[in-house]
């Protein structure tokens, strides 16, 4: 590569002419790559600085491809090359002058279309852009279709660009201006709060010099000021502390009654918490009925209210209560009172009987008759 090279192998029309190689590629397309003094295929390691390679991943991404080297060899299929030197001959489509085309192809911005043709500022960039000519099929009339070019000063953009300067400016003004009213508006505000304060201050200061004169007066001596400003806060507390006690009470809910669980006691459970004169005052009741009892008249009708109440020996488990003494004794003379009244009206029965029938009724009265009755006997609280 980069060697000039006669062109006489390839032609009689070619005599006298002198080429540059600039490149190449091989059957399969990989192209030679100057600098690598080689005449086949090699792996190169690229980081996208050379040709052969284009990192899009990130800075510094390299590669390993596959490159030619720059010596040409059997498997080159292409060779590039330049013309140096014009031969005798001219060449169809390269130096003929028929074959000679204006550039289609040029620069559209207008500092690069004055840079080309050498313009000052004040010459017309639209006469120099690269035209190209069509023919309509149509009419078969000319027509010329040229680029539109890019930054070009016209009186319109100079209009524009005025008025955004203006509009520019104006917001600057707009935004200072604001900013000017809202620091006053921020000082006036200090300056009634602190007037405020002021006034606040003066009022407490008189009312202090007017409690003290009143107290001197009356001969009492002023407070100080330490003590003063002690009240002050004690009284500030207070205030809260009154404030947040009927939040706190409405927030507390009333706590609900805890369900208690009945348990069934055992039999030594439940003659725990009892005293132990219970068993002595049932011992007492029974005595004080069997005692009653003996006095009773027996009659052949009622056996059942002769006999004394048995009082059943309960077990030690079960306590029954004692029961109240003033109604033990009421149904205890009650019962005296009727068996008594019973017996009387049977032994006048049976004494008219025996008139009647002429029969002795001493004996069977003997016999039916209960004793009499003895009289009761007082029944000892203290037992």
């Amino acid at each position: 590569m980069a060697e000039e090279v006669p062109a006489d192998a390839l032609g009689d029309e070619w005599k006298g002419y002198i080429l540059k190689i600039t490149g190449g590629n091989d059957k399969q397309g990989f192209a030679m790559k100057q600098g690598v003094l080689l005449n086949h295929r090699t792996r190169l390691l690229l980081d996208g600085t050379t040709s052969g390679f284009h990192p899009w991943k990130r800075p510094g991404h390299r590669k390993r491809k596959s490159v030619r080297g720059c010596i040409i060899g059997q498997d080159i299929a292409v060779i590039n090359a330049i013309i140096i030197k014009k031969g005798d001959q001219d060449l169809p489509g390269l130096t003929n002058p028929d074959s000679i085309r204006p550039s289609l192809r040029g620069p559209k911005r207008a500092s690069n279309i004055r840079k080309l043709w050498g313009l000052s500022k004040e010459d017309d960039v639209r006469q120099f852009v690269s035209r190209k000519r069509i023919k309509d099929g149509k009419n078969g009339k000319q027509r010329y279709k040229s680029p539109k070019i890019q930054r070009l000063v016209t009186p319109l953009s100079l209009h524009r660009k005025k008025r955004r300067i203006v509009i520019k400016k104006q917001r600057r003004d707009k935004s200072k201006k604001d900013a000017s009213d809202y620091a006053e508006l921020l000082a006036n505000i200090r300056r009634e709060k602190r007037k405020a304060l002021i006034d606040k201050r003066r009022a407490q200061s008189e009312r202090r010099s007017r409690k003290s004169e009143r107290k001197s007066e009356k001969g009492e001596p002023p407070e100080k000021p330490e003590k003063k400003e002690k009240k002050e806060k004690k009284e500030k507390k207070e205030k809260k502390e009154r404030k947040e006690k009927p939040k706190k009470e409405k927030k507390e809910k009333p706590e609900k009654p805890q369900k208690t669980k009945k348990t069934k006691k055992g039999p030594e459970e439940q003659t725990e918490g009892k005293p132990k004169r219970q068993k002595k005052d049932t011992t007492e009741t029974s005595e004080t009925s069997k005692s009653k009892g003996k006095g009773k008249p027996q009659t052949k009708g009622d056996p059942k209210k002769d006999q004394p109440a048995k009082t059943k020996k309960e077990p030690p488990q079960k306590v029954a209560k004692p029961p109240a003494e003033k109604p033990a004794q009421k149904t205890s003379e009650k019962s005296t009172e009727k068996s008594t009244e019973k017996s009387t009206e049977k032994s006048e029965k049976s004494e008219k009987s025996g008139e009647k029938s002429g029969q002795k009724p001493a004996q069977k009265s003997a016999q039916k008759t209960p004793q009499k009755p003895t009289q009761k006997q007082p029944v000892d609280k203290s037992e």
